[in-house]
């Protein structure tokens, strides 16, 4: 029986606030806070879809991945597009920091 891992909030601020108030902190984090006081925090998968588009996921202790509903999902592409000339300049690919569906 595998032990149930806590989330820890990370040490930097946040990457975004969605219109809520939930803090999102993108890669390489990959978390959000679960719950309105920012006390619990969970995975989030940022995945590419068969079409090309990016999505993020809530991703549970089993692996398993539910689509996070509202305009966070506008907010993350306008964040991402906002930082891909940071990933040029870093000389990073960005399909290695996404990760593709099967």
């Amino acid at each position: 029986m595998s032990k149930k891992q806590t989330i820890q909030r990370p040490l930097r601020d946040p990457d975004h606030l969605s219109k809520r108030g939930v803090p999102y902190w993108f890669s390489p984090e990959w978390t959000r806070a679960t719950n309105s006081s920012a006390t619990s925090f969970g995975r989030i998968k940022a995945i590419k879809e068969k079409n090309g588009e990016v999505n993020l996921y809530m991703q549970s202790q089993s692996g398993n991945h539910s689509y996070i509903q509202g305009s966070i999902q506008e907010e993350f592409r306008q964040w991402h597009e906002d930082r891909s000339i940071d990933y040029i300049l870093l000389g990073m690919d960005i399909d290695d920091i996404i990760n593709e569906t099967e």
